[in-house]
C-alpha cells in the first residue's frame, strides 16, 4: 500500500510458550530479519540498525547452532539477553560463536536444562568472568566448576 509506513521493528520476542518443535532455525532467522526490518522474498538481508534485544526460546527443541549464527549476523549490536533453557540441540560451539560475534551489550544467557553445555563453553570465554569494567556475561542455570567443586550459577 503506497504511503503506508513500515511496520515497527521487533525488539523483544518470547517464543517459550510455543510448541517445543514449532520454533526452529527458520523461525529465528525470520524473527531476526524482522527485527532489523529486512524481510525479503529470499529471506536475506542485513542492517546495522535495530535488532532483537531480548529473545526467549526456552524449550524449543528444534533450535540448533544455526539459530545462533542468525542471531550473530543480524543482532550482534543489539542482543542483550538470550534464554535458551531446554534447547537441547544448541552446542558449546554454537553459543561460543554467538558470544564471540556479539558486542559487549549481551549481558545474560539463561541455559537451564542444557546439560550438553560444558566447561568448553563456560570456561572458554573471557566474557563469562567478571572483568574490571563490569562488562561480564552472566550465565544462569549452568553447573560450573568453582575452586575444584561444582556449583549452580
Amino acid at each position: 500500500i503506497p504511503d503506508l509506513p513500515p511496520p515497527p521493528k521487533l525488539y523483544k520476542l518470547d517464543l517459550s510458550s510455543c510448541c517445543h518443535d514449532a520454533v526452529n532455525d527458520t523461525v529465528v532467522q525470520l524473527a531476526t530479519l524482522a527485527s532489523i526490518g529486512k524481510i525479503s522474498p529470499t529471506g536475506m538481508g542485513h542492517s546495522n540498525t535495530g535488532g532483537l534485544v531480548h529473545l526467549d526460546m526456552s524449550g524449543s527443541t528444534a533450535i540448533t547452532d544455526k539459530a545462533m549464527e542468525h542471531l550473530a549476523s543480524n543482532c550482534s549490536s543489539s542482543l542483550q539477553e538470550l534464554e535458551v533453557g531446554y534447547c537441547v540441540n544448541i552446542s558449546d560451539k554454537g553459543l561460543g560463536y554467538l558470544v564471540s560475534k556479539v558486542n559487549n551489550q549481551l549481558s545474560k544467557i539463561t541455559i537451564w536444562g542444557c546439560a550438553q553445555i560444558t566447561d568448553e563453553f563456560l570456561d572458554g570465554h573471557a566474557r563469562v568472568q567478571q572483568d574490571s569494567t563490569g562488562a561480564s556475561l552472566e550465565i544462569l542455570g549452568a553447573w560450573m566448576k568453582q575452586s575444584g567443586s561444582f556449583a549452580v550459577r
